[in-house]
């Protein structure tokens, strides 16, 4: 399965006229979209006592958890928004 992964990716890079900057950026957020899903999973699985054996983590270190995933998240938004539409935040260059 990895050996199909790369020889797909080689063969991408390989199409002749593809801009390859505009790409990379693509799967950049593809990976960013994909990582909250990842983020709250691990979140669940961490508080998860069956399978922590009994180890809780305390209540400032969810409300941490917490944060760090919807900051991640906004920052993941921001950053595919801008890709896919670079002049959405112009008017931030103006203030």
């Amino acid at each position: 399965m990895l050996g199909l992964c790369a020889a797909a990716a080689a063969g991408i890079v390989l199409i002749p006229g593809l801009p390859l900057v505009f790409v990379v950026l693509v799967v950049n957020v593809v990976a960013v979209l994909a990582m909250p899903p990842a983020l709250v999973f691990l979140y669940l699985l961490v508080n998860d006592k069956q399978i922590m054996e009994g180890v809780k983590s305390p209540a400032w270190m969810n409300a941490l958890a917490a944060a760090v995933v919807v900051l991640l998240t906004a920052a993941g938004v921001l950053y595919g928004i801008s890709v896919v539409a670079p002049n959405a935040f112009a008017w931030m260059g103006r203030l």
